[in-house]
């Protein structure tokens, strides 16, 4: 049985059904961050083009680690174990 991240090529992100945000960078290494935005709490979307998490309710935005790359929010997503 393969895991759910086998199939994310290097540039690619995904959110899982258990809130987890998924991107493999252009290295192959695979980010896991929670999906939940810490601004207000939506899930937060995987913008391919810049290669970034960003949020549609307020529009904060993310790094594949979870870094705050622009507010409101303040607070990085957490890390995530990724799922099996």
């Amino acid at each position: 049985m393969s895991a759910i991240h086998d199939d994310l090529s290097p540039g690619q992100g995904k959110v899982t059904e258990q809130h987890v945000a998924l991107s493999r960078d252009e290295h192959g290494t695979l980010h896991a961050v929670s999906s939940v935005c810490t601004h207000m709490g939506c899930d937060v979307e995987w913008n391919g083009a810049d290669k970034t998490w960003d949020c549609p309710c307020h529009g904060s935005r993310f790094a594949p680690d979870g870094k705050v790359l622009r507010g409101p929010a303040q607070s990085p997503l957490p890390p995530a174990d990724a799922p099996k």
